[in-house]
């Protein structure tokens, strides 16, 4: 018998032992629908499961996260968004998750859902946390903010009908 735990490392060593460039490794239905990251032994509070249970949280989070970067780099777009979301649920205030969004995003020639994403992540760290995105984050979109051109005007009269 498998148990969860067991799931998740396996699966996660297949992820992060590929090497970059390879096929994406698939995504367990489990981790998309919650099922691998739920609590760790619910209601107990001793030192050791607090501390694995948090161990393995970052785990599933990390793989969640090079998962969808590889699958982006396959330009498996929708698997990608699906695996950087279930990341983000796992820790909705974690910029990196939320930098694997906005790039995935990006890669796929979305600026207005980048920028999206990204206001997103700025008013959630601004709120929950009262910090401002990393440098990383901001240098993302950077330069996608800027003015645009005023339409060229003729330089003789406009006709009249």
């Amino acid at each position: 018998m498998q148990v969860d735990v067991q799931e998740l490392g396996d699966w996660s060593r297949r992820v992060l032992g590929s090497r970059p460039g390879a096929p994406p490794v698939e995504v367990p239905t489990g981790v998309l629908g919650g099922v691998l990251a739920g609590e760790l032994l619910p209601g107990w509070y001793d030192d050791w499961v607090l501390l694995e249970r948090e161990r393995l949280r970052q785990l599933l989070v990390h793989t969640l996260e090079v998962a969808a970067t590889r699958y982006a780099a396959s330009g498996r777009y929708t698997e990608a968004m699906q695996a950087a979301y279930a990341a983000l649920r796992a820790e909705p205030l974690r910029e990196s998750a939320h930098r694997v969004i906005v790039q995935v995003h990006l890669d796929e020639g979305n600026v207005a859902e980048a920028l999206r994403a990204f206001d997103r992540c700025r008013a959630l760290l601004a709120d929950e946390l009262g910090v401002r995105p990393t440098d990383q984050m901001c240098r993302l979109v950077g330069g996608l903010r800027r003015p645009l051109r005023e339409p060229a005007r003729s330089a003789g009269p406009v006709p009249t009908g």
